[in-house]
């Protein structure tokens, strides 16, 4: 659980950077890189255990991942790329505010709701930061 623990707060530590320097790849390579790993981890107490709600878990944070892909697209600040920043920052709070719940109904240490509360959090800022045109625009 240690190294878990240890990459987990990197990822967060990733994030956070991104969001203080504005940068989208930092930003999403946190959420990407948090994400295989709730999946991975997921997968194996499937594999101890049969229970679904470790597939449907795992399943949740690859949609997580797949959101979050990082990629170097210039951020244009048009209608489409506004209104596609929001809807993926909305999916990536609901995502860890349902982490939060999993951590408590689950054997798994009270500890890890932090970083998913954190994780819920930081894409509000983001929105925060576009809808305010705070998001250096690129062409």
């Amino acid at each position: 659980m240690l190294p878990q623990i240890i990459i987990a707060s990197i990822c967060i530590l990733i994030t956070l950077y991104g969001v203080f320097k504005k940068n989208r790849v930092f930003f999403n390579l946190g959420y990407f890189i948090y994400g295989l790993i709730v999946v991975f981890s997921e997968i194996g107490f499937y594999v101890e255990n049969k229970a679904a709600i470790h597939i449907a878990t795992a399943a949740l944070w690859l949609i997580q991942s797949s959101l979050a892909i990082p990629n170097k697209l210039p951020y244009d600040g048009s209608k489409l790329a506004k209104s596609a920043a929001i809807k993926i920052y909305v999916s990536l709070t609901i995502i860890n505010l349902f982490g939060v719940f999993i951590v408590k109904i689950s054997d798994v240490p009270d500890f890890a709701s932090y970083f998913h509360i954190v994780l819920a959090v930081l894409p509000l800022v983001a929105i925060y930061l576009v809808l305010n045109n705070k998001v250096e625009i690129t062409s």
